[in-house]
């Protein structure tokens, strides 16, 4: 039992002793809209308008069979019959951005198996042409699209499995060149990109875990494609996922992980200057996994929801009028278990998030709409 749990179950002993009431979850918001059946394992799931109809998509990305599911959104909440794309060998990720600057989205899919990671050219009407491979360093987790080097075109930062980050810029044709390495410390897969010191460069921080080493590392851009040596924070706490999210409105995103170490996520509140505050903790669920943020309730602060790989769930931590989060969290169970991917987007025009969760046994991608009345 982690320490954070153990601490819960005496809390609970002695609130039942005084004779006081537990506290109770937050209101049940969400309810399962739909279940649709997608590729063998997904592991990756994100939210973005493919074919710029103004409606949010979503990608799968399937591990067992190697490819990635479209699913293009109606607006209503259901989703058009989906389109299945294969791929690289062991795709675990995918991110989009427009690396050939036609203004329409690409995808970006990483290939641990074929150690590459490919770009699929947009049409703008959700379709994709020709992949175009890019061979990196033995077995790529992860891909982090950025302008590292001021050019208005997208470079991409790569993680490796043996403790490395390999950086590759882009000729806005939709190829890339090799740069520079870095030692990330420890492997990584997952990571974020944003201007953390306010100096117009772009900078890059990567949730590293080991069992030797593992921290969020913030790796300073130079503005020419290269990087400073690395800040350590949040030591040894087995950082999995990170996000970015502007979580106490002061203009500086700011940095929320899911950890390896008793089940809990924690956050980093930006100073804006490349400088970061020490993590504050809260409460997942069984195994935290993967991470989304937004608003999923109507009190406009921002909020978390988290993929519980080891208790079938994910778990919405919604935010108290003092900004600290709410415990317990309100936990929805998932058919099939698995849980490994989760994202969230308006697909009702309901103005809330709402969450699409993946089981990566049953190969099915839920949908947990916004009630109009909470329970």
């Amino acid at each position: 039992m982690s320490r954070r749990n153990y601490s819960a179950l005496w809390f609970s002993i002695l609130l039942g002793l005084f004779g006081c009431d537990l506290p109770s979850p937050p209101p049940d918001m969400l309810y399962k809209f739909d279940v649709i059946r997608v590729g063998k394992g997904p592991s990756y799931l994100l939210t973005h308008d493919l074919n710029l109809d103004g409606e949010p998509d979503l990608i799968t990305v399937n591990s067992k069979d190697n490819s990635l599911s479209l699913l293009y959104g109606k607006g209503d909440g259901t989703f058009h019959k989906l389109r299945h794309i294969r791929v690289a060998e062991e795709p675990t990720m995918v991110t989009v951005g427009d690396v050939n600057r036609d203004n329409t989205p690409d995808l970006i899919v990483n290939s641990r198996g074929e150690e590459m990671f490919v770009v699929l050219p947009g049409n703008g009407d959700g379709s994709f042409r020709k992949p175009i491979p890019i061979k990196t360093g033995k077995v790529p987790l992860n891909v982090i699209l950025a302008d590292f080097n001021n050019d208005k075109k997208l470079d991409a930062a790569v993680t490796l499995t043996f403790d490395q980050m390999e950086i590759y810029i882009g000729t806005g044709d939709g190829y890339f060149k090799k740069g520079e390495t870095y030692l990330s410390g420890s492997r990584s897969f997952s990571g974020v990109a944003e201007d953390f010191n306010s100096d117009d460069n772009m900078d890059i921080a990567l949730a590293t875990s080991s069992s030797n080493s593992s921290s969020i590392r913030v790796f300073l851009g130079n503005g020419n494609g290269t990087f400073q040596k690395p800040k350590v924070y949040a030591k040894k706490l087995v950082p999995l996922a990170v996000i970015l999210e502007d979580m106490n409105e002061d203009g500086k995103l700011d940095l929320i992980f899911a950890s390896g170490k008793g089940d809990n996520l924690y956050m980093l509140y930006s100073k804006g200057d490349g400088n970061f505050s020490e993590p504050i903790s809260f409460s997942g669920g069984g195994g935290p996994f993967a991470l989304t943020a937004g608003n999923f309730n109507p009190d406009k602060l921002k909020d978390i929801a988290v993929a519980n790989s080891r208790s079938s769930s994910f778990s919405l931590v919604v935010r108290n009028a003092n900004g600290s989060f709410h415990y317990p969290t309100r936990d929805y169970v998932v058919d099939g278990g698995t849980v490994l991917a989760i994202t969230s987007g308006d697909y009702n025009h309901s103005g809330m998030r709402d969450i699409a969760v993946a089981s990566n046994f049953k190969n099915t991608v839920e949908i947990y709409l916004q009630r109009r009345s909470f329970k």
